[in-house]
């Protein structure tokens, strides 16, 4: 609500006042309120060494339980972000390789970042946030795992597959 009054003000007359403003927490709460605000959220699709995908149960979702590993970033990079989550919520190490893509979402009013990667070592602990996890073959999904990641998933492991036989293609030149 305060964000869309003070965004009827106009941009110089903001300018104006900010700068004129006595009092710099009430400014810099103004500057706060008035401005979009967004999460970033960090997820992985990581594959063991059978190329199996990592799958997460999650015990506050009833419908769609099954999940990508991740999470929501604190003041951090994201790639040390994703890993934490991992590592808090399984006990699971894991490399990743690369970014591999942006969404945005507007319920909540987010982004995920969502990276690429292998994991390397750890025994699963249950957390009161995941109580087991599994391995999966592309497309043997298990029932649960929203479609929205099954495409994501495939997605990745397409493009993966792509560039591997790109590279073999070029160490024949």
């Amino acid at each position: 609500m305060f964000a869309k009054w003070i965004n009827r003000i106009p941009r110089d007359w903001l300018v104006w006042m900010y700068r004129h403003m006595p009092l710099n927490r009430f400014k810099n709460w103004a500057v706060r309120r008035s401005q979009h605000h967004f999460l970033v959220a960090v997820l992985g699709v990581f594959t063991n060494e059978k190329g199996e995908v990592l799958l997460l149960r999650h015990s506050y979702r009833e419908q769609e339980p099954w999940g990508i590993p991740g999470g929501w970033m604190e003041l951090e990079q994201p790639e040390h972000g994703l890993k934490r989550e991992i590592r808090e919520e399984t006990g699971l190490e894991v490399h990743i390789d690369r970014l591999e893509k942006a969404i945005q979402r507007s319920d909540p009013n987010c982004v995920d970042l969502i990276f690429s990667g292998e994991v390397r070592a750890g025994t699963f602990v249950a957390s009161s946030e995941i109580t087991d996890i599994m391995y999966c073959r592309a497309g043997d999904w298990p029932k649960g795992l929203p479609r929205s990641q099954q495409l994501i998933i495939q997605g990745i492991l397409d493009r993966r597959l792509l560039r591997a036989q790109t590279a073999k293609e070029m160490e024949k030149i």
